[in-house]
């Protein structure tokens, strides 16, 4: 083939769109058509502005997902070993063993409880979590007061209700009574 006749099949393949750029016919390959050159630039992957917008959503993705799951968290708590405990009541000591103005810390299925024998013959029980942050309260006797040593938390001893520090709520109450001479504690 001759150059003039490569030059008329060239010419016979493209033809002119309204705005005048030639549009290849697709009939033979060729190097400076520009749909050639689009097809060149999809196979080289993303460019730099492409990949800096993906980086960006991913980031925030990320992000946003570390900032909800402490809200959704909070708003739809676990089941706690505690709902889940079969424990209704529990033998604690016998009445001789806990004198009048003490406690004990004992443990009622998966949680702390307290019992208190008050100066004036009472027995008051609570689960003995703080409503601050969850540590473990202690009766005092020498103050007659329920304390948590973590943040300075009081309580009082025959209501649980929250005298001084940071804990927002009273003490959760539990059932305490005396049966043939056994300290009996059980749920509400």
């Amino acid at each position: 083939m001759s150059e003039s006749q490569d030059t008329n099949l060239i010419d016979a393949t493209e033809k002119e769109n309204t705005a005048g750029k030639k549009e290849c016919a697709g009939c033979q390959p060729c190097t400076n058509c520009p749909s050639s050159m689009e097809e060149q630039e999809a196979d080289e992957g993303m460019d730099r502005a492409q990949f800096f917008r993906a980086a960006f959503a991913c980031t925030a993705m990320c992000w946003g997902g570390v900032t909800l799951l402490p809200i959704f968290m909070y708003l739809n708590p676990p089941q706690t070993e505690e709902t889940k405990s079969k424990v209704t009541s529990l033998e604690v000591c016998k009445l001789s063993e806990l004198p009048k103005g003490t406690g004990r810390n004992f443990r009622f299925g998966s949680f702390p409880a307290l019992v208190i024998h008050t100066d004036d013959g009472q027995l008051h029980a609570f689960k003995a979590i703080c409503t601050h942050l969850g540590c473990t309260v202690q009766f005092r006797t020498d103050k007659q007061d329920i304390y948590c040593a973590c943040h300075g938390g009081q309580y009082d001893p025959s209501t649980g209700k929250n005298i001084a520090g940071p804990p927002p709520k009273p003490l959760p109450a539990l059932k305490a009574e005396v049966i043939n001479d056994m300290v009996i504690v059980s749920r509400v």
